[in-house]
């Protein structure tokens, strides 16, 4: 499945994917370098736990956790903690 990278916490290393179904997988990026807003990210997305997911606009894999499924928009800005307090943690395309 692919998912497009919507929102990022730069201090917790969290993303929120928004994928094919107009909801939300949280995963927490475990190595590498994070993805940037609007990156293409492709895999098992649907899934909980440890994965290896492809970054397909900058053609590096990704290894995550993903934390939440199926998360809509309300819940996937409390999981990522953004609110308008810390700004400078945070983005959303």
């Amino acid at each position: 499945m692919k998912s497009k990278v919507y929102m990022i916490n730069h201090q917790r290393g969290w993303t929120a994917l928004l994928t094919e179904c107009n909801t939300f997988s949280i995963v927490e990026v475990l190595e590498n370098t994070m993805p940037e807003l609007g990156d293409i990210i492709s895999g098992e997305i649907e899934s909980l736990g440890g994965e290896t997911l492809y970054n397909e606009t900058k053609k590096e894999t990704l290894e995550v956790f993903i934390q939440d499924i199926y998360a809509d928009r309300s819940e996937a800005l409390r999981q990522l903690n953004i609110h308008n307090g810390n700004k400078t943690q945070w983005e959303i395309l």
